[in-house]
């Protein structure tokens, strides 16, 4: 609640605003939009339509709350940028592998080569990569292969990923070596069961993002509800993932309990 004060008379008046978080992602359709027909934010009320010159503090309220949006629209602009500058590339983490020989660890990260790779699948998103992981000492083994989409979240303050698994993995495996494939990749190829949302938040020195028990559910175990623990970490030349399973409870079903981040050190720019 914003106190408007009369210019007339200063005597204050209680007027409500929407918050700006509610105001930034509120939009109205064609249909009932009264701005000419056209979809986007709610319009802002102008003076004389019911608002009386003493609500003028108001009005400036509320121009700096649409301020503020734009504010963070351009903020999320520029950190998908930053992303489609710092995440394409070929990874793997050996030097984690060492070190876990070197200190006789007693489970050792599995040897992984990762690739990253921008696609054009405009039915999908903007922002869309292929993910494609092997087995380092068989790259002739392949271990996972998903498509990440990269957007700005309905409320403007987050960057979102959604993960999808592909239907026939087999038909876009070896992607990096033709990315043309995707292009005619649409939604039904993509497993939406599997989709789960990570949001991403930039601290200025790296992107984090960690999964929604909400959007990440798993494949139940033995009748036991489960859901996926995604973590991320990006940074211009290293990316640490983490996937687990869990339980209600925050057991750990199926992945690593101890020092479960894979940091992959990235070896080359290009994917080809």
């Amino acid at each position: 609640m914003v106190e408007a004060v009369n210019v007339m008379t200063n005597v204050k008046e209680p007027f409500p605003l929407p918050p700006a978080r509610e105001y930034c992602s509120q939009t109205v359709s064609r249909e009932d939009a009264g701005n000419g027909g056209r979809e986007g934010p709610l319009p802002l009320p102008l003076a004389g339509e019911g608002w009386g010159e003493g609500r003028l503090w108001a009005l400036i309220a509320i121009l700096l709350l649409a301020a503020g949006c734009t504010n963070n629209v351009k903020l999320r602009d520029e950190e998908l940028a930053r992303i489609d500058e710092w995440l394409p590339g070929v990874y793997d983490n050996r030097p984690q592998v060492d070190s876990d020989l070197a200190k006789n660890a007693t489970e050792i990260h599995t040897p992984i080569e990762l690739v990253m790779l921008p696609v054009s699948a405009q039915i999908i998103g903007e922002h869309v990569y292929y993910m494609e992981s092997r087995d380092s000492m068989n790259p002739r083994r392949i271990i996972d292969q998903r498509i990440y989409s990269f957007e700005t979240s309905a409320d403007k303050k987050a960057i979102v990923q959604t993960l999808y698994r592909f239907k026939e993995p087999d038909r876009w495996a070896g992607g990096k070596r033709r990315a043309d494939i995707f292009r005619s990749m649409v939604p039904d190829d993509l497993s939406s069961a599997s989709s789960c949302v990570i949001k991403w938040e930039f601290d200025g020195l790296r992107f984090n993002g960690i999964s929604s028990p909400a959007s990440c559910r798993a494949p139940a175990e033995a009748g036991i509800s489960t859901f996926l623990e995604l973590r991320f970490e990006l940074e211009p030349h290293e990316l640490r993932m983490s996937e687990r399973s869990l339980d209600a409870a925050g057991n750990v079903l199926v992945g690593r309990r101890d020092d479960p981040l894979f940091i992959f050190r990235k070896t080359a720019l290009e994917t080809e």
